[in-house]
């Protein structure tokens, strides 16, 4: 695709979604969700590589990463206790570091 206004659009578009779908993995509760979360961001970024006329590495990315990440659900379901989220858990238990970390 040429550069042009429609091509910074989208890149801009699929970078804010993988970075706001990144960031929703780690403020979910279910480790479900989370695999699901983390999918989108991968779909993001391949998206975004398709924009940038790296076809080739977006779609392996966008095929690898989501047959992986729902295979991952898949045994999320099989061996948690807690899969989906239905009783309240933390993914953090050290708050105040991991924010220090995070910074």
């Amino acid at each position: 695709m040429n550069p042009g206004p429609l091509s910074y659009f989208l890149v801009s578009a699929f970078g804010i979604g993988a970075v706001v779908s990144g960031w929703l993995v780690f403020r979910t509760d279910s480790m479900l969700r989370a695999a699901y979360w983390l999918m989108v961001s991968f779909v993001a970024v391949g998206a975004m590589l398709i924009v940038l006329d790296a076809q080739f590495l977006g779609l392996i990315l966008i095929l690898m990463m989501s047959g992986e990440m729902t295979i991952m659900a898949i045994f999320m379901i099989l061996f948690m206790m807690n899969p989906a989220g239905l009783n309240p858990m933390t993914m953090v238990h050290q708050h105040r570091t991991s924010i220090i970390a995070g910074v």
